[in-house]
């Protein structure tokens, strides 16, 4: 499906080396099973649905012993879908089930570039660069000592990824803090992790309130990274503002945090900074 948008039955039957006609036996099980659909164009095609790539991608985590149960869903975005899962040891964990096919595809396209430099694209094989892109993304991230998930595993649209116990940063309210300076503290503690990030190449790109966990130690955790822009991209300087930017305003509305320090002051000093290897 990287190449077709619906895959001819007789290409299907020639990779198999069955016939047509038991290949179309399978295929119509498959359908009633949800996992597939057919469509009769000029010819013949066929095509996995979502539910026919959880089923791929879970299946592979459960043969590679990441995944022995997946629990109920307990959050959902515009991109993703999140579940809890356990493994053979009775390790809580999280999957991220990437879905780019629910939002407009050309809206997609402008917004994530590693989409845009691909000619055809179905909304499974987007969603698996999606994944690769965050999964990546996290192990360089939590391996320089940035305050991330830690990354457990990936296959095709699947991330695993450790819980993180706390609470999101948009739920946090003012009087949980007793002083003017523990809401500067947090505010400070995300530009570290930030100026960390960027340190080490990577900027969020979309970074706000609600992608920010604070841990039980009160210390902000970031994730969601698919849609990361590196900083030698041309248009890093518009991301870390955009960034930074957000946060800021979400704590001056907030908290009536007030930071002296301009966001073009912050970003320039993010930048100019060496990147570490």
């Amino acid at each position: 499906m990287a190449s077709y948008e619906i895959v001819p039955v007789e290409m299907i039957a020639s990779i198999l080396k069955y016939s047509e006609k038991r290949t179309e036996v399978e295929l119509r099980r498959l359908k009633r099973l949800k996992l597939i659909f057919i469509v009769q164009r000029h010819y013949l095609g066929v095509a996995l649905t979502f539910m026919g790539y959880d089923a791929l991608g879970s299946k592979a985590l459960v043969e590679k012993g990441i995944i022995d149960q997946v629990g109920p869903e307990i959050g959902a975005g515009k991109e993703s879908n999140i579940h809890l899962a356990i493994n053979n040891e009775g390790m809580q964990f999280l999957i991220k089930i990437h879905r780019l096919g629910k939002l407009d595809f050309r809206a997609t396209r402008k917004a994530r570039s590693f989409i845009a430099e691909k000619r055809h694209l179905s909304p499974l094989y987007e969603s698996r660069l999606s994944a690769q892109r965050e999964y990546e993304a996290l192990t360089n991230l939590y391996n320089a000592g940035i305050s991330v998930p830690k990354p457990i595993a990936q296959n095709r649209h699947i991330v695993a990824m450790e819980i993180i116990i706390g609470t999101d940063l948009y739920r946090v309210k003012k009087n949980e803090y007793e002083s003017q300076e523990q809401i500067l503290n947090l505010f400070e503690n995300i530009l570290q992790e930030i100026r960390k990030a960027t340190a080490t190449g990577f900027i969020h790109g979309d970074l706000s309130e609600y992608n920010i966990r604070l841990d039980e130690k009160d210390y902000p955790v970031l994730f969601d990274w698919p849609q990361y822009i590196e900083t030698s991209a041309t248009h890093a300087k518009e991301a870390l503002m955009r960034d930074i930017g957000n946060i800021l305003k979400f704590f001056f509305r907030k908290f009536n945090l007030a930071y002296k320090i301009e966001v073009m002051d912050i970003v320039n000093e993010l930048l100019n900074a060496p990147i570490e290897n």
